[in-house]
């Protein structure tokens, strides 16, 4: 059996962050992955045709730009190849009726755009990004640390510089706080857009910080992607996981996670391989498969009862074109290429969205996109003068047939989102498309297993699934009941895209259980020995 320091189960970008900072301070780690390549749903394919560089999940890099990771240069990724690219405009959002919206960089640009359709909602916008400032720094502390209990949070919050008004946004839900503040219908679709980016059903309650954090992200970051394809962070990781004396294997699902005397002692692969880990085994394993790899009888009682509970969140369609052209979207200025476009075409639309999820019917009348063409920024992705394009739509794993149904309906579900798409546009239509891949929520699950239910979100982010009950209540920390087992990933806090704060997290917990410190790898210059 090898020996290691540390096991890493799973190569998404947050597992190789954690096991990033680890093998900087100094242990011997290895990084265990069950796909041929690295990155989980951070990753790179050629999914349609040879030279074009497709994400089959994650694109927008935003939320990570926030992490300490990148906001003080942390593992200084930027030397290992990442570099990452800022578009503008932002997205742009064409309606039916002929009337668009864009968002700009520039924010007088974006509120001149508002303007055309209410001169008050433009002021609104100005007002939400300023409330937001006001609340960024507790919220931001609070997900770049282990969370805390609720009266805690809420004591926190009434304490902020909004007071009592932080604690109402909070507990409201975000089409409440865009209904409130805007009037005018395409604009409060412009806004219920964005905010439901990370896949929260804005009609739920605790969802009202969203209808501001992703706005604000959006306006500060742009549709933030990295040059190269998404794989650019896992890659940069890497480097400096095999800089630092650590090891990645691909092509080794962890079948079982050994336990002896109620301590995880390392792992068995599918190949029957077995890597003893002498300190600590860190989880990137969906929390739902968790009892499956290290045995039901060594988790509590409550640990198992919380995962029994464990809800899916949303999940999503997509579609992957190889096009001889970038798509061109319809805005009252002209068509124009984007990286990013929006389609929501009213409040009624997204709700049309939720009640299909809800209820497991596919509602193609009226869908929700999200479509993007990297190549428009990043002509590394595609040959010469091609482009990759990415049509989204937001649509259940469970259909009433059974999830098994979208095996016959896929590529029809497709075909309507195309068709729905092209008036949208000036070009979009078969002439310009020389290959497809379709992936349904089923397909999201099949080619990893962390997607459960179709979800690249690990779970819904419910009040009952975030903060100090993420994963489970008592075991928000990154510990759980096996002493020596740390678990991160999306069913951690705070939860899903791509943020990088799950990572960084659980490695601080982690490194301060073995008497190391962030800090400390931040800034040692020798092994440890």
């Amino acid at each position: 059996m090898s020996q290691w320091d540390i096991v890493v189960a799973g190569a998404g970008h947050n597992s190789l962050l954690t096991a990033a900072y680890a093998a900087k301070a100094g242990f011997k780690v290895l990084v265990l992955e069950g796909a041929p390549r690295i990155g989980g749903d951070t990753t790179c394919e050629e999914l349609t045709l040879p030279g074009f560089i497709h994400d089959p999940c994650s694109t927008a890099h935003n939320l990570i730009q926030n992490n300490p990771l990148m906001r003080n240069n942390e593992l200084q990724l930027d030397q290992y190849g990442l570099r990452y690219l800022y578009p503008d405009p932002v997205f742009t959002m064409p309606f039916r009726d002929g009337r668009s919206i864009t968002m700009w960089r520039d924010l007088d640009r974006t509120c001149a755009e508002l303007a055309r359709f209410s001169p008050e909602d433009a002021e609104a916008y100005r007002e939400l990004l300023n409330d937001w400032q006001a609340m960024a720094p507790i919220v931001n502390d609070e997900r770049e640390n282990p969370p805390q209990p609720p009266q805690e949070i809420a004591a926190r919050t009434a304490g902020s510089k909004l007071g009592l008004r932080m604690l109402e946004i909070r507990q409201s839900t975000a089409l409440d706080i865009i209904t409130q503040r805007f009037r005018e219908q395409h604009v409060r679709a412009f806004f219920a857009w964005i905010a439901f980016m990370t896949l929260h059903p804005l009609d739920e309650p605790e969802t009202g910080l969203l209808a501001f954090s992703l706005v604000a992200g959006r306006q500060r970051f742009s549709w933030i992607l990295p040059e190269g394809g998404s794989i650019r962070l896992p890659l940069a990781l890497a480097s400096v996981i095999e800089e630092n004396g650590g090891t990645i294997l691909t092509s080794q699902p962890v079948t079982r996670i050994v336990v002896e005397g109620g301590r995880a002692t390392g792992v068995e692969t599918a190949d029957g391989s077995a890597y003893a880990a002498s300190k600590a085994v860190v989880s990137t394993i969906h929390i739902v498969q968790l009892p499956g790899i290290v045995g039901e009888e060594n988790l509590t009682p409550q640990f198992r009862a919380g995962i029994e509970r464990w809800k899916p969140s949303l999940s999503m369609f997509a579609a992957h074109y190889a096009l001889s052209e970038a798509p061109r979207f319809r805005t009252e200025s002209g068509s124009m290429e984007s990286v990013t476009m929006g389609g929501l075409q009213s409040l009624d639309s997204l709700h049309r969205m939720l009640t299909g999820y809800r209820t497991g019917r596919l509602d193609l009348d009226d869908p929700v996109f999200l479509a993007i063409t990297p190549t428009v920024i990043d002509t590394s992705r595609a040959p010469a003068g091609k482009h990759t394009f990415k049509l989204i739509s937001f649509l259940p794993y469970q259909l009433a047939e059974g999830p098994q149904h979208w095996d016959l309906v896929k590529d029809q579900v497709a075909d309507r989102l195309f068709e729905a798409l092209a008036p949208l546009t000036s070009n979009l239509s078969k002439r310009i498309v020389l290959g497809r891949n379709v992936a349904s929520p089923l397909d999201m699950e099949r080619r990893n297993p962390a997607n459960w239910r179709g979800s690249c979100h690990g779970g819904a982010s419910t009040p009952d699934q975030s903060g100090y009950f993420r994963p489970v209540e008592g075991w928000s920390t990154y510990r759980t009941p096996i002493e020596g087992l740390y678990q991160t990933g999306a069913c951690t806090h705070p939860g899903g895209s791509v943020s990088g704060l799950p990572g960084r997290n659980c490695a601080a917990i982690l490194l301060q259980d073995l008497g190391s410190s962030l800090d400390k790898a931040i800034h040692l210059k020798e092994r440890v020995t």
